[in-house]
């Protein structure tokens, strides 16, 4: 690529940026990420990877492909570990080997009287159980998702979603409800939510695992929000994820059914994630259609709030609800490959802010449950589906939208 090469040559990264954002293309940071994987995976010259990665590390783009490019070529420095040293074995005497009933003769002090001469009770003999050995079952009780899933704020539908989780993210089992049909479970960023025991594998010693003892009181019913649920086919009291409609501005009754903590503007701002779904096939344009990410932002009354800064979570690319013409209170973004998400890190009025983490929005088919797949109309069953997932399906054509909301 022509700009990371001359960054190569010059070292000028204001320049090298300034270039690269005066492309005609959605997301440049992205398209550069993009590109730079695709010249990986086909083996594009070696000079011209280097002075891709080069450029992308100095950018501060995070990729799992180029960086493990990167440390095999020598590029940059291989991610630390750990290394265990060496403990000197010392070898001790080694005992008279044990009655192979597990059993010691407990020794007094007074001599001892031969086998064959004494009538004596046979000395005392105390009976030690057998070593177990250490099973895998004594690790920390954990949990792997078993595709995108919601976590919420209680063991149930009825609680509103605060955070979700990719495929095969790996989270930590805390506590679970009386039944045992929910974990409670500790997120990357210190909270805790809860996600429907179905939807994890679980490893380690989950019997362990103790009651909640503080359980959230359900609140009270309210209009159903759609989002990425991923139940399994015999929990009937997980709700399968239907479509909306289609993807125009909604109204604010819509995006208002499940509200945020109240609050008051003299609060830190806090946006929590509200709602998360993947178009259907339908409104997303067919298999050729879009593959766009589409984020409101709205207040505790349900008002499109403009000028909130967001930041996406992998290219650091940051983004201004209603700058872009799509609407009040909406970004929008072009979705590659793995796609993308973003966190809100500054309020309207220019206070820092903290919110929930949007992501899991990928664009490859075969990331994609099953149930998400169905519920979007792309496959009609597993069989189905499984043709799908092998002939690729829709890849790199997916839509995804969410809603974050204020606690004002």
């Amino acid at each position: 690529m022509r700009i990371a090469q001359q960054f190569q040559a010059d070292q000028d990264l204001a320049k090298a940026s300034a270039t690269l954002e005066s492309l005609d293309v959605a997301n440049p940071r992205q398209w550069l990420m993009l590109q730079t994987e695709e010249s990986i995976t086909t083996n594009a010259d070696p000079g011209v990877i280097a002075s891709m990665v080069k450029l992308t590390a100095a950018l501060n783009i995070q990729s799992a492909v180029i960086r493990t490019y990167a440390e095999q070529q020598g590029l940059a420095a291989p991610t630390p570990t750990f290394v265990i040293d060496e403990v000197a074995v010392v070898q001790t005497p080694q005992a008279a080997p044990l009655p192979t009933t597990a059993q010691v003769v407990i020794v007094t002090s007074e001599p001892v009287t031969p086998a064959a001469e004494t009538t004596s009770a046979p000395a005392a003999l105390i009976d030690l159980a057998t070593p177990t050995e250490q099973s895998s079952a004594s690790a920390a009780p954990q949990g792997k998702a078993t595709g995108l899933i919601n976590v919420r704020s209680g063991p149930g539908t009825d609680f509103s979603a605060v955070a979700a989780l990719n495929s095969d993210e790996i989270v930590q089992l805390i506590a679970k409800t009386p039944a045992g049909d929910w974990w409670q479970i500790g997120l990357a960023n210190g909270a805790t939510g809860w996600v429907f025991g179905q939807l994890l594998e679980t490893t380690g010693d989950v019997s362990g695992v103790a009651v909640a003892a503080d359980i959230p009181t359900p609140p009270p019913a309210t209009a159903p929000v759609a989002v990425a649920e991923q139940p399994a086919s015999t929990a009937a009291d997980i709700p399968t994820p239907v479509a909306d409609a289609a993807p125009t501005a909604a109204p604010a009754a819509e995006l208002t059914a499940t509200a945020a903590p109240a609050g008051s503007s003299s609060d830190q701002p806090y946006f929590k994630l509200v709602s998360s779904r993947m178009w259907s096939k339908a409104e997303n344009g067919d298999c050729r259609g879009q593959h766009l990410l589409r984020i409101n932002v709205i207040d505790a009354n349900g008002v499109r709030i403009n000028g909130v800064r967001l930041k996406g979570i992998y290219t650091g690319e940051v983004m201004v609800t209603g700058s872009q013409g799509k609407g009040d209170g909406v970004i929008e973004y072009d979705l590659y490959s793995t796609g993308e998400g973003f966190t809100v890190i500054q309020n309207d009025d220019g206070r820092e802010a903290a919110s929930d983490r949007a992501e899991g929005f990928t664009t490859q088919s075969r990331d994609i449950s099953q149930d998400l797949l169905i519920a979007g109309g792309y496959c009609t069953n597993a069989s189905d589906c499984q043709i799908f997932y092998d002939s690729w399906g829709c890849n790199g054509h997916h839509s995804w939208e969410a809603t974050f909301q204020r606690n004002y």
